[in-house]
């Protein structure tokens, strides 16, 4: 009976996950769980708990019959900084919850075949999410002198503040139902269905932006607002499949491989208002249902585990994660009319794309564990990932700052008897920050004063704090 509480409450709180500022390898998170992310995610040839269904689904059949429940408390610090020069001249705002809790859960025993394993759990993977108040990004005084420049004004009268709103939440979570397989005593096999679930809402608003009257020839800027605004968050269900394999090169040395598949979604619809859509790509502020199309990357790990010595355990885990796949052109479309063709290079009247820009990311890690007793074990990791997105692509990403590159883990897991046992994890994702260069869409600087580089600046940083339990039966 307490078993089966624990269960519920421990699945109630992975169903109520909150969308979360998870901005680390683009926003996925460099592990699953505490025991991974205290060894920086290098865990694809050193599976330690039920949450490898998710990093190497072979790893289920060589840990045991175990149940593990992780939550995380996860505080990043984001800004959008307009303070910069060139046309901004503007206002600095940090936004967003500063703090996320992050569950997992997972489990794994034998079947009545020798050497065969089934398990699975709920996990928390990927999550992103900023929610800035609205900021002045260009003052007033400033375009009226570069204007004045030019000989011109805005429409007969001085400028208005041009201003910044955003807000994002990108919520995205897998189930996992495993099978894993010793195949003899080096080689195990797995595979993972992965039935998932994702959440999305995206706002962004420029008021006041100064388009010229006539681009051909300008004679004055007249401010309009361009609104983007899809903040009814949505709910759509998603699958795909993991595989994995583990070899025992000697009992030293141990190598793996993960590849999971694209995780294929429905459209998300989204029912906006008049005006809730307009001015960006030609949208001329339809009412109806608009439909974005985001999915997830595929990905690969190869990895090695060494234990040089028999208290000691060193891992390296080399990873590439697709988004260009999924995060470069994005495929947005609305009702019949909703675009205007003359101002939609890359659409029609019904569709456009979102330039997210997003390149494909290469991912090394690095974990040590070292067993102090037969209770104790102590580990140390370390992630790095070149960012997603760089000073090209900070226009179209100022509610997206997933740039963190660097992360540092410590941990402890310490038995608590014969079948329990309790894991504690810091990171730390040293602060990044871009400022961006060539950014300014080519459609927005024919179209207004904006040249290239819009100056804005977007930064984050991470810390987090885990516990874990385990269970061995």
């Amino acid at each position: 009976m307490k078993k089966g509480l624990v269960f519920f409450l421990a699945l109630a709180m992975v169903l109520s996950f909150s969308a979360a500022a998870l901005a680390t390898n683009g926003y996925q998170l460099i592990g699953i769980g505490q025991l991974q992310k205290s060894m920086g995610g290098a865990v694809t040839a050193a599976p330690r708990d039920a949450m490898t269904a998710i990093t190497n689904p072979a790893g289920m059949s060589r840990i045991g019959s175990r149940a593990d429940f992780s939550m995380e408390a996860f505080m990043p610090v984001r800004s959008v900084d307009f303070t910069g020069g060139g046309l901004t001249g503007g206002e600095k705002t940090e936004g967003g919850t500063d703090m996320y809790g992050i569950p997992a859960i997972g489990w794994t025993a034998p079947t009545s075949r020798e050497g065969l394993y089934f398990g699975g759990g709920m996990y928390g993977t990927s999550g992103l999410g900023v929610d800035y108040g609205e900021v002045t990004s260009l003052a007033g005084a400033n375009l009226d002198g570069m204007l004045a420049g030019f000989g011109m004004n805005c429409n007969g009268a001085a400028c208005n503040d041009v201003k910044f709103d955003g807000h994002s939440a990108i919520m995205f979570w897998k189930m996992a139902p495993t099978l894993a397989w010793n195949i003899n005593e080096q080689a195990s096999v797995g595979f993972s269905l992965n039935l998932d679930y994702q959440s999305v809402a995206i706002t962004q608003k420029f008021l006041q932006v100064p388009f010229w009257d006539n681009p051909a020839s300008p004679t004055t800027a007249i401010q309009q607002d361009i609104i983007f605004d899809l903040g009814r968050g949505t709910s759509q269900f998603g699958y795909g499949f993991t595989l994995g394999g583990l070899y025992d090169i000697n009992p030293m040395v141990t190598i793996g491989a993960m590849y999971s598949s694209k995780q294929s979604f429905s459209e998300a619809e989204f029912r906006v208002g008049s005006g809730d859509i307009a001015g960006y790509n030609g949208a001329v502020g339809l009412p109806g249902t608009y439909k974005l199309d985001l999915e997830y990357p595929p990905q690969l790990a190869i990895g090695v585990a060494i234990r040089p010595i028999e208290n000691l355990l060193v891992a390296v885990d080399f990873k590439q994660i697709y988004w260009s796949e999924t995060h470069d052109k994005v495929a947005f479309s609305g009702p019949a009319g909703s675009f205007n063709p003359s101002f939609n290079p890359t659409g029609s009247s019904t569709s456009t794309e979102l330039n997210f820009g997003w390149e494909d990311q290469t991912v090394y890690a690095l974990g040590v564990v070292y067993t102090v007793n037969s209770d104790l074990d102590i580990s140390a990791g370390y992630n790095q990932g070149e960012a997603p997105i760089d000073e090209a692509d900070v226009f179209n990403n100022l509610v997206f700052p997933a740039i963190v590159e660097t992360h540092y883990t410590l941990g402890a897991d310490y038995k608590l008897g014969s079948h329990w046992g309790v894991g504690l994890t810091y990171m730390k994702a040293k602060s990044e920050e871009i400022t961006g260069t060539g950014d300014v869409p080519a459609g927005m600087q024919a179209a207004t004063p904006y040249t290239a580089d819009s100056g804005v600046n977007i930064s984050l940083e991470e810390d987090s704090y885990g516990m874990q339990l385990s269970y061995r039966f």
